[in-house]
């Protein structure tokens, strides 16, 4: 006569992914593996913006006739895109995406040193990223990503101020 051991399911491990479901379980997450993924997604709906008004800009440049956009048009177009592109992705990328979710996995550390203060960096990024597309629905900058001084102070009648502030 044979017995059959019984067979006895493995309970599945708690990680980051699985811990708790539901969206106020990830923004109002401690955990910087969770962190490091929503910076990871905000980063990524970053480059899609910035790379839609790089895709304007050759679109325009496509041909020599430039009738795609208008040249005020055109400036707000190059503003934004630098901007999005230099200050709301690669700027944050490397630190905030794999400092965030990567840095603390290699050095042995369970969690990063202040998760609340690691948690309100994100939110200040979003609500910096909130000021600038503020400024894009209100009627654009067209100062240039650089916001050097005379053209963003003197002759510009655009959304300067909540940009700078965004930034």
């Amino acid at each position: 006569m044979t017995t059959a051991a019984a067979v006895v399911a493995e309970e599945p491990r708690l990680h980051y992914l699985n811990e708790s479901y539901g969206v106020r379980s990830w923004l109002l997450t401690t955990d910087h593996k969770r962190v490091g993924l929503l910076y990871l997604i905000s980063l990524t709906g970053a480059f899609f913006v910035g790379g839609f008004f790089a895709v304007m800009l050759r679109l325009e440049l496509l041909t020599p006739a430039g009738d795609l956009l208008q040249a005020e048009t055109y400036n707000k177009f190059f503003t934004m895109h630098g901007v999005i592109m230099v200050f709301f992705f690669l700027v944050p990328s490397i630190p905030a995406a794999l400092g965030n979710f990567v840095l603390p996995l290699m050095i042995g550390a369970r969690d990063v040193a202040f998760p609340r203060l690691n948690l309100l960096s994100w939110y200040l990024y979003v609500l910096g990223a909130s000021f600038t597309t503020y400024a894009v629905v209100t009627g654009g900058v067209d100062t240039g990503w650089t916001f050097y001084t005379p053209y963003s102070t003197m002759s510009s009648t655009t959304q300067v101020m909540p940009t700078a502030i965004g930034i």
